[in-house]
């Protein structure tokens, strides 16, 4: 995990220098901006590798299934590890940046460590874990936007394409999804599930459902956004 978190924070580190042969506008930002750019873009990178593999293994899950409560599945348990190593970072770059502290994000992070931690370490519901890095395909277009909006590119076509892209993927990953948990009822019913541990029973029952009171106020931001956009024709 310690090399992920290495791996994410180079690509951080590397984003600076890029961000300058790619943008001339960069070097004129101000540090927190400039902050702001290269932190996008080292989320941006994570999620295309997390997301990416997240819908590899959904569109071709082999054993990781809703109904295979074990299962060692190296993909999935790779991806957490990918995605634990970010997340860390992260919220690195929050402590060490104060203009990057959100409580929500703090929030989000810490109970994505807590339930990645779990369903790692132990070899149960990689379908469930996989449900969550599959989220991450929507996390491109949102740090997008915020790298572009940031560099000036607001009223851009850019702009406003990965802005339609980012609430279609946003809301087929993020929402869509939501009612794919419950095809865990079956392992409920014959208590199997509530055998997995109190870790996982959390990051199920009160992790997830908090995770996705969030998505739903993200998403309705994002639907305001947009009407404001249209409207202003």
């Amino acid at each position: 995990m310690s090399g992920n978190v290495a791996t994410a924070s180079s690509v951080r580190w590397i984003a600076a220098p890029v961000m300058k042969r790619i943008s001339s506008t960069f070097g004129k930002l101000t540090q927190k901006k400039q902050v702001v750019i290269t932190n996008s873009v080292m989320s941006l990178v994570h999620s295309v590798v997390v997301g990416g593999m997240g819908a590899y293994v959904f569109m071709y899950p082999g054993e990781v299934l809703p109904t295979k409560l074990w299962y060692d599945s190296p993909a999935v348990r790779y991806t957490g590890c990918i995605f634990l190593g970010y997340t860390v970072a992260d919220l690195l770059v929050m402590a060490t940046h104060p203009a990057q502290y959100d409580f929500m994000m703090l929030v989000h992070h810490l109970m994505s460590v807590f339930g990645i931690v779990a369903g790692t370490v132990v070899p149960v519901l990689p379908y469930c874990s996989n449900l969550v890095f599959l989220q991450e395909l929507s996390t491109p277009f949102v740090n997008l936007r915020i790298i572009l909006y940031e560099l000036g590119q607001k009223t851009s076509l850019l702009y406003k394409l990965n802005g339609v892209l980012m609430l279609v993927v946003f809301f087929s990953c993020r929402l869509a999804t939501i009612p794919l948990w419950f095809q865990l009822s079956p392992l409920m019913e014959t208590g199997e599930l509530y055998t997995v541990g109190t870790a996982l029973l959390i990051t199920i029952f009160g992790c997830m459902p908090v995770v996705s009171v969030f998505n739903l106020y993200w998403f309705s931001k994002m639907c305001k956004g947009a009407y404001r956009i249209l409207s202003r024709g």
